[in-house]
């Protein structure tokens, strides 16, 4: 028997290893500075900690430089900007990754632990490729964690594992910390009050402290530069921009654009979910089950209504569908039993297998792994640098958080991605007019007088491109510099002459459809 036992440890052991493993490779992606938000991120800590100033104003732009802003991230920047100085971007990488790797082990552990091992990795595996979708640096990671831990903190104290007083410390902690950090700390409330519901729905006798739990983890959120402004920040998730924030669109917005498996995946497991719950009503076990199917719901419906919940559902999805399969396989004799688990085993070996094959949407292995940044990441910048341009430069959405990186202070930016600095008449009377409308390009380059032109080369939106075809074309505008990441155009005048001799691209290099597709290669740097 003990020998059994034994062997049963090292199985489960290698089982959630080959898990986690495939976890790590598969959520490790390089970093595209050019189109991500992690250079201001980096930034915002950067100051910081060198001029302990909180950014609350439009402070990296010249448009709209005293526009008021709630800066609801500004200690993730401080915690990326310590791991970036000391171990650099791939330390940064790997910071990220195991992040959310503990994440993902606090739902596994969950579920394991009132199921077995075998359900638990299965639901998983099913979920991993969803999380992943997310893996990005980016302070959503520590909402991740930090749902992690108010859940387990919350069925410890319902196991009669923790105090309560040692319970509420932890989740007033948590809450400070989490309300720097990401705006998601509103989902640390949710979650208590999901657990009070189900106390008061199955009339037990532990309803107040959850009251309390709830009451000071409100308070709590209030502990940020911006009192209660920042406590009611979560609001604005849902406010018009004037500029389409992909994260924040729904599933079914997405789907119709980008055919990508992820909402196929996520439409799955959402059936799945709905099925089993289906179940649990027809055996009467709803009530025992309550909390679970409330956290399952709440982050379905937010999932389904901004994609940037896909992650968070996946999550739950694995502690829901691992307890409620497992409980309602109890139900079953012996030989349905041992069918439903032939079944798991079956799917799970097709999944591993699918694992192996490169470049699939559940691969170990895909296109853009590793740590640090992706090759040459950096180039434009230093092009710029090297050659001492200056501004004011004109540039689009995706790769404002780059230029605040590399070149803030002595550039500032005409926009960058956060939508929530800029106006809404900005974004539709301006932003994107003067891309669609010639006259209204000349317009605004009259009003800032742009000597330079810094995009993102992959700009998926349809003024974007349109604005860089022209750009080519534009006599007053040369090319000089571009990449698989940036293009740099110089204003055509007496001041750029020496530049533009030196560095000129010419415009028969490109080839132009409705995009720019065959970008010309530049030299190396010396």
């Amino acid at each position: 028997m003990k020998l059994y036992n034994n062997k049963r440890t090292i199985i489960n052991c290698i089982i959630i290893t080959l898990i986690f493993i495939y976890f790590f490779f598969s959520f490790t992606y390089k970093i595209n500075l050019a189109n991500s938000d992690i250079g201001r991120h980096i930034k915002n800590g950067e100051i910081f900690i060198k001029e302990h100033k909180i950014i609350k104003t439009n402070y990296y732009s010249y448009t709209l430089k005293d526009n008021l802003t709630i800066n609801h991230h500004w200690l993730s920047g401080v915690v990326y900007y310590i791991v970036q100085n000391y171990f650099g971007f791939t330390g940064l990488s790997i910071f990220n990754t195991l992040l959310n790797l503990i994440a993902l082990l606090i739902f596994f552990l969950i579920a394991k632990k009132k199921t077995n091992i075998k359900i638990a990795s299965f639901f998983t595996l099913l979920a991993i490729p969803l999380i992943n979708f997310r893996h990005e640096v980016r302070p959503e990671g520590f909402s991740y964690f930090f749902l992690g831990l108010v859940y387990f903190i919350l069925e410890f104290f319902n196991n009669k594992k923790l105090s309560f007083k040692q319970t509420l410390v932890l989740i007033i902690i948590i809450q400070i910390l989490w309300v720097n950090m990401h705006i998601f700390f509103i989902l640390g409330p949710v979650i208590i009050s999901i657990y009070f519901v189900n106390e008061v729905v199955n009339k037990t006798q532990n309803v107040k402290p959850y009251i309390f739990f709830l009451i000071f983890s409100i308070l709590s959120s209030l502990f940020n530069p911006w009192y209660i402004n920042g406590l009611l920040e979560p609001l604005n998730i849902f406010k018009n921009y004037g500029y389409t924030i992909a994260e924040n669109q729904s599933v079914l917005f997405m789907q119709k654009r980008f055919s990508y498996p992820v909402y196929y995946h996520f439409e799955i497991l959402f059936i799945l979910v709905l099925t089993l719950i289906f179940l649990l009503i027809r055996k009467k076990l709803i009530k025992y089950y309550l909390k679970d199917i409330l956290l399952i719901i709440a982050f379905s419906l937010l999932s389904w209504r901004f994609i940037r919940g896909l992650s968070i559902f996946a999550l739950f999805f694995i502690t829901f569908s691992s307890i409620t399969t497992f409980n309602l396989i109890k139900k079953f004799n012996y030989k349905l039993k041992q069918s439903f688990y032939f079944c798991i085993f079956s799917i799970l070996s097709l999944v591993f297998l699918i694992i192996i094959i490169p470049n699939n949407y559940y691969s170990l292995i895909h296109r853009n792994f590793g740590l640090g940044t992706f090759t040459d990441n950096l180039a434009a910048s230093e092009f710029f640098k090297q050659n001492k341009l200056h501004g004011p430069i004109f540039n689009n959405y995706d790769i404002g958080s780059y230029l605040i990186y590399t070149l803030f202070p002595q550039e500032k930016v005409f926009t960058d991605n956060r939508p929530e600095a800029y106006t809404t008449e900005f974004f539709q009377d301006t932003f994107i007019p003067m891309q669609e409308d010639e006259n209204k390009w000349e317009e605004i380059n009259n009003q800032y007088k742009f000597n330079i032109i810094y995009f993102y080369i992959h700009d998926l939106t349809n003024w974007g491109q349109e604005f860089m075809i022209n750009r080519v074309k534009d006599p007053n505008w040369v090319p000089i510099f571009v990449d698989d990441y940036a293009i740099i155009f110089i204003k055509n005048e007496e001041n750029n002459k020496e530049i533009i001799e030196k560095f000129e691209i010419q415009k028969d290099r490109f080839s132009i459809g409705k995009i720019i597709t065959t970008i010309p290669e530049m030299p190396k740097l010396t």
